[in-house]
């Protein structure tokens, strides 16, 4: 149907109700129209324009190996078909207007062109199919290349057409997701991450095809501002005021983008007497909830450590920043993740400008245990056991790589103590693959500490010069192992067939029983389900091995 001619305001239509000498016929002719204008509108108003999430724009990428899904909103009912490459999918829209497919693994690829019809057609150019990463956490991962004035060099040689970075907040935005994708040159690189840059430029390095950065990271959050809604509602005891704040700004526009995994640099912001005691649980908590908010699996979950600050160490120092690192060394104990150990790097100032050497460690376990360099040394030491033997105390670590060493070649920054009561600084030794930890003044040694301060010694290293992690032996063992058994970055041997063993079962970082059996998955996959060690079970009777 159509109108012609021009149509009536509401003050003329108005005017004929008002007039007396308006004969019916002419009333129900001016109804009549105004009728039929409406049900033109109705009608334009069912058929909206389908439009695509800001996360699908030019110059996006999506990841390879993994079903893509692609969303965004149409009309109730609306057919919406997506192609890409040699693939198309569609859908219709139900009644929520909210309509989405879910993209076929894909290989690395690009450019190419992403187009969404319904009933109108949308082209995004420059796609390419690669790894795409989020970028998680609070200042230190939020800080962009142009706050550090020693990266001004980095800047202007950052031609890398194949990194591509989606920032959902830019400094003075109230909402999220409404930045397009832009491509990494020296004229853009400014603005990105600092260390979502260095992350990414050696996942370049080792991949070769395009690298995708989601940077959801703003400065100055807690951990539970970071949390989902699901996570919150099930830990009603999480009171805090701000909790979900940052969630619902930066993080929701994005949830479900296909990733890889996620790396994530938090806990200034908790460095205080409510909230340290309790990080670790509630880090473990926000990774499963994100997790479960983006419905990919266990993916990689891998963080960065608290730095140093500023301050002078002594051995009973009541640290928030150590608990802090504790509680992100503990969270170790979730399958999939991974830890880079920063307390080296930078003092005086939480924002180090060492990001080229921050980025490349927090790389490492990707590049290990993702992208095929299995050989490689992607972690420091890291203590799991320890074991009193008269009057000393002898700890045991995974990650040794080449051997332990002392840096500047004596042990410092080990505390030791008896079951209670104060520490006092101990003589630390290496012997072997592990340290023996005494003091003449502790003849009953049984906790140490190791690097429990603002300010680390940070005197222990693996060959391969990544620091330890500080510790305390107060907290769990995280892997049980043999004495003096090397430990390196490679996934362990989990399975053998041997006639000899009955039943093998791989355990958890914290020595119990998974529930998984058989022979047939590879190291590797056993690795990254969690497993960190195997158990037998021979004639009834259990033996680690």
């Amino acid at each position: 149907m159509m109108i012609t001619g021009k149509l009536m305001s509401r003050r003329q239509m108005n005017g004929l109700r008002d007039r007396p000498c308006l004969s019916m016929m002419r009333r129900r002719n001016a109804c009549r129209a105004v009728t039929v204008f409406s049900v033109v509108i109705a009608a334009v108003s069912v058929h909206a324009n389908v439009s695509v999430t800001k996360a699908f724009s030019n110059h996006a990428v999506l990841q390879s190996g993994m079903a893509v899904p692609v969303w965004g909103k149409a009309s109730s009912g609306e057919e919406v078909t997506v192609s890409i490459g040699t693939q198309t999918k569609t859908t219709t829209t139900p009644s929520s207007g909210a309509w989405k497919v879910m993209l076929d693994p894909m290989e690395a690829a690009g450019p190419l062109t992403m187009t969404i019809k319904g009933n109108n057609t949308i082209s995004v150019t420059d796609v390419c199919i690669g790894e795409v990463w989020q970028v998680a956490g609070q200042s230190n991962m939020d800080t962009r290349l142009s706050f550090y004035s020693n990266l001004a060099d980095t800047i202007k040689n950052a031609n890398l057409p194949l990194m591509r970075y989606f920032t959902l907040r830019q400094p003075g935005q109230t909402s999220g997701g409404q930045n397009p994708w832009i491509v990494v040159s020296p004229a853009t690189a400014a603005d990105l991450s600092a260390m979502g840059y260095f992350f990414g430029k050696e996942i370049l390095k080792t991949t070769e095809g395009a690298v995708g950065l989601v940077v959801t990271a703003v400065g100055g959050t807690t951990i539970t501002q970071w949390m989902d809604p699901a996570t919150l509602k099930a830990n009603p005891d999480i009171k805090n005021s701000d909790k979900g704040g940052m969630w619902d700004l930066w993080v929701a526009p994005a949830v479900g983008y296909g990733i890889k995994g996620t790396i994530w640099i938090q806990g200034e912001q908790n460095c205080n007497a409510t909230d340290a005691p309790s990080y670790g649980e509630r880090f473990k908590i926000l990774i499963k909830g994100w997790r479960a908010a983006w419905g990919q699996g266990d993916f990689p979950f891998y963080f960065g450590q608290l730095s140093s600050t500023s301050g002078t160490a002594g051995p009973n120092d009541v640290s928030y920043v150590a608990d802090i690192r504790e509680g992100q060394r503990l969270a170790l104990s979730l399958p999939n993740t991974a830890m880079s150990v920063n307390c080296d790097i930078g003092k005086g100032d939480w924002h180090y400008p060492d990001k080229p050497e921050s980025g490349r460690r927090l790389s490492l376990p990707a590049k290990a245990l993702l992208y095929g360099e299995s050989d490689l040394v992607y972690s420091g030491p890291l203590y799991c056991k320890k074991i009193i033997d008269g009057s000393g105390i002898k700890l045991l670590f995974t990650n040794t790589g080449g051997g332990l060493v002392a840096k500047s070649g004596t042990l410092t920054g080990f505390a030791v103590a008896a079951a209670s009561g104060s520490f006092t600084w101990g003589t630390a030794t290496i012997s072997g693959d592990t340290v023996i930890v005494s003091s003449p003044s502790v003849a009953s040694p049984a906790r140490v500490r190791y690097g429990w301060s603002n300010v680390p010694a940070a005197s222990l290293f693996n060959k391969e010069g990544l620091p330890a992690s500080p510790f305390t032996t107060e907290s769990p063992d995280m892997l049980p192992v043999s004495v003096g058994e090397r430990q390196t970055a490679a996934p362990p041997v989990l399975m053998a067939r041997c006639p000899e063993r009955e039943y093998l079962y791989p355990v958890n970082a914290l020595g119990r029983r998974m529930a998984m059996n058989g022979f047939n998955a590879s190291q590797m996959i056993w690795y990254r389900s969690g497993a960190r060690g195997i158990i037998q079970i021979k004639n009834g009777k259990t033996h680690g091995l």
